[in-house]
């Protein structure tokens, strides 16, 4: 869970078991899935992971709570669970497999960002969000069009996508979902 002000949620989880992790500015609950409710009351997004089994790898869990609260915060929801979007059920949930694909797909790109501190797969992500209209995504990214046209430009490059092309839309956007699972997107 992300941006919720801690006495707002130790309000809401007195009297039930839990377990809370802070990492960072996050807020990780773990306790029963009846959680949802009092949680869902808060007024900022929060993402529930599948239910957490004993023996299980917690960071499987925080991925996927990750996925789940950034589809809530793109919705206006307050709660969403791992896996009620049926697009996300598409990518696999083995992080092997995640990782393979944005490497092949997208390891050019993270490595020119991360080289130059630029923003070019947020870019493209963002602009794909918004069902690729150029002003809408530049507004998001508070950048000038010219500079997002400029940043699609410079994903064709190291890619060899063409973002005009139909063919290249279907294969980096499973790919942009898979980086943002594994917390590489943002």
């Amino acid at each position: 869970m992300r941006q919720t002000t801690d006495e707002a949620l130790l309000r809401c989880l007195r009297g039930h078991p839990h377990l809370l992790l802070t990492w960072g500015t996050d807020r990780y609950v773990l306790g029963a899935p009846q959680l949802a409710v009092e949680i869902g009351e808060l007024p900022d997004a929060a993402g529930m992971s599948r239910t957490f089994l004993p023996g299980a790898a917690l960071r499987v869990a925080r991925r996927e709570a990750l996925w789940a609260v950034s589809k809530a915060a793109d919705s206006g929801r307050s709660v969403v669970r791992y896996g009620d979007d049926s697009r996300g059920r598409r990518l696999s949930d083995e992080p092997a497999v995640l990782t393979a694909l944005v490497e092949h797909v997208l390891g050019e790109v993270l490595r020119y960002d991360e080289a130059h501190d630029s923003q070019v797969l947020v870019s493209v992500r963002t602009w794909m969000e918004r069902n690729r209209r150029t002003e809408t995504a530049a507004a998001a990214l508070h950048i000038r069009p010219n500079t997002l046209a400029y940043r699609l430009r410079r994903f064709d490059a190291p890619t060899d996508h063409d973002m005009a092309s139909t063919s290249a839309l279907a294969e980096v956007w499973p790919a942009i979902q898979a980086a943002g699972a594994l917390g590489l997107s943002d």
